[in-house]
């Protein structure tokens, strides 16, 4: 069988990485070829003879080109890697083989037994730079710096004796081919206990694997013809359908309930009208829609998703993310209405500091009054001519990309506005000045709307869903959007800090009329304004994400006066952190450019005021005539 299997797949696989082809096949003794495209690099684990599974062969499958070799099938992996090597050498220059293994003399409970957590092995001296790259990326791991035995050792001898490479010394160094052991001590694991320490192991193999991939850039561009710009490039660029199986799972349950339309008041109206009968005196009994699925199923649905089981270690982290962030949303329906909710509110939406309480005060002191309310004599367009309008903007994003498919609906049973999975929707009730018109469709459309459908172009489809936390800079962005088209007005800014100090003050456990009264009387705003505001903040038992719109706006800010650019952020539903997982990404092809962008970044007016929040801006300056 194995015969039959060298003569005729080996030769196979060898065209197949001469056509620049990839491949991923299982050995006839279980062992596991995985080449997602020819690159001058290959990394390899041996199972240590008679294990049948182990976690430590997880080092390596992060990696576009690896192996797990069992000893049933080492000479057929000669044999390939034999082949490979010599069509990698004609095509790149040079070759690198790393080989893997773990140390297995010492008890892993107790790690300071060992000297260090690394030692590196060359099998010739042509590979001593190399090697050295490695070392300096390994001692560099944040995860390992707070073991005693830290440290990685460059052995001066040859290979041990126990772990023979697998291409001879001198052919590899004749073929061109660098070959570099690395035995590691593994901290994560304890061997008295036979037990894997899974989130120190989980931290250690992201780092370890980000180590791996500098060390192999390092390589491929001092020694090899290969060309790529980033490490983040050598990076696997296709996926198992693990991946997109878990990816789908996760946005089926993001897409099965709508949770910001489930936690929406539906009887604004009726008891605005109650509330100002009673002189502002009863507190308001809130209707909310039907919750249409079963929360504790939908738990018992992600936490079947095998996200442990996906190799690569970026992926892996943003499905955790988005099922932590479900598993929390979940909760707070289960909590809807009680004294429970507001406590889940924060885990979902973050606390509010000081400084940011501090900021939304001093905007409430210091900006106009009177603008909030606008001029009585300032026209105005009710919801027909504004859901014209926007029918108009969302044509003119199809231009761009006509797979978009947003639609505007008039509803009963919300207040103002809604972008709700790409649609929007516009209360009947609702009007606006003509001027504030635009920067509304902007900030619904030009970002809400853009943002969901940027997301739907993406093969990873989490981007559409929202990652966690994503609001903070969605509604930065939004309200950025306001700005750069000319409808930010100081009457506006006053909203978004009242939302900071009433989420506040809802906080301190302040009851709903005592909060009206603080808006109302305190800070000026007409009473039904302030009935909006305090019912935004009192939903479903305390709805901490008003809050977000003016933190996301100064943190947005700081971003762009740091030298960020406005564009990446517009791929899809992401908070700020996410950036380098963005670039990662899109270096590995998984992600691609976005379709489609705002009408706004066109206008030479917004490109003058963009230019000048990159110089250094507050939230002061948005609405400072002289800025």
């Amino acid at each position: 069988m194995i015969e039959t299997w060298q003569d005729e797949k080996v030769i196979h696989l060898a065209n197949q990485l001469k056509n620049g082809q990839g491949f991923h096949v299982e050995l006839p003794g279980k062992s596991l070829l995985h080449i997602d495209r020819p690159l001058p690099f290959i990394c390899v684990y041996r199972y240590p003879q008679g294990i049948e599974k182990t976690a430590h062969a997880r080092l390596v499958d992060a990696q576009a080109s690896f192996i797990h070799l069992r000893s049933e099938d080492e000479d057929l992996v000669r044999q390939f890697l034999e082949e490979a090597t010599e069509i990698l050498r004609k095509q790149f220059g040079a070759v690198l083989i790393l080989e893997i293994w773990t140390v297995s003399d010492v008890d892993y409970s107790e790690p300071e037994k060992a000297e260090e957590l690394f030692r590196l092995f060359c099998s010739h001296k042509g590979c001593k730079v190399t090697a050295e790259t490695l070392q300096k990326e390994l001692n560099s791991l944040e995860v390992v710096k707070r073991l005693p035995n830290q440290g990685v050792k460059m052995e001066e001898e040859d290979f041990p004796s126990y772990r023979q490479p697998l291409l001879k010394a001198d052919e590899a160094e004749q073929a061109g081919v660098q070959y570099i052991g690395l035995a590691i001590e593994p901290f994560y694991y304890s061997q008295a206990q036979n037990r894997l320490y899974p989130m120190l192991f989980r931290a250690f193999r992201k780092e370890f694997s980000t180590a791996l991939r500098k060390s192999f850039f390092d390589f491929v561009r001092v020694q090899t013809r290969f060309k790529v710009s980033h490490f983040q490039g050598l990076g696997r660029q296709k996926e198992g359908d693990l991946v997109w199986q878990i990816d789908r799972e996760l946005v089926e349950i993001n897409d099965s309930f709508d949770f910001l339309l489930l936690v929406t008041v539906t009887n604004h109206e009726e008891e605005w009208e109650k509330f100002q009968k009673s002189n502002f005196s009863t507190q308001p009994t809130f209707q909310y829609r039907l919750i249409p699925v079963d929360p504790e199923m939908l738990k018992r649905r992600l936490y079947n998703l095998p996200i442990e089981e996906v190799d690569d270690p970026t992926l892996a982290f943003l499905f955790r993310d988005k099922r932590d962030e479900l598993d929390r949303q979940l909760n707070m329906l289960l909590e809807r209405e009680t004294p429970f909710f507001k406590y889940s509110s924060l885990q979902v939406f973050g606390e509010i500091g000081d400084a940011l309480h501090r900021t939304a005060c001093e905007l409430l002191e210091k900006l106009p009054v009177e603008e909030e309310e606008g001029d009585e004599e300032v026209e105005t367009i009710g919801a027909e001519e504004f859901a014209a309008l926007a029918r108009e903007e969302i044509e003119w994003l199809r231009q761009q990309y006509p797979a978009l498919d947003a639609t505007v609906e008039l509803r009963n049973d919300i207040e103002g506005l809604m972008v709700s999975k790409g649609q929007l929707l516009v209360d009947r009730h609702f009007r606006t000045s003509r001027k504030r018109a635009e920067a509304l469709i902007q900030h619904e459309v030009g970002t809400h709307v853009l943002t969901f459908y940027n997301g739907k172009a993406q093969p990873l489809q989490q981007l559409y869903a929202g990652a966690p936390g994503y609001e903070d800079l969605q509604e930065g962005l939004a309200v950025l959007a306001e700005y750069l088209t000319g409808g930010l007005n100081p009457g506006r800014l006053r909203i978004l800090a009242a939302r900071v100090v009433a989420v506040k003050h809802m906080l301190g456990g302040a009851s709903f009329i005592d909060t009206f009264q603080l808006l109302h009387e305190k800070w000026n705003f007409s009473a039904e304004s302030a009935f909006s505001l305090t019912t935004r903040v009192y939903r479903g038992g305390g709805l901490t994400k008003d809050a977000v719109y003016l933190k996301g706006l100064i943190e947005l800010l700081r971003y762009l006066s740091s030298g960020g650019a406005l564009e990446p952020l517009l791929i899809g539903k992401i908070r700020q952190d996410y950036l380098p997982f963005i670039d990662e990404l899109m270096s590995r092809k998984i992600l691609q450019p976005a379709p489609l962008k705002p009408r706004y970044l066109s206008s030479e007016e917004s490109k003058r005021k963009l230019k000048k929040l990159k110089a250094g801006a507050n939230v002061f300056n948005l609405v400072d005539p002289n800025f």
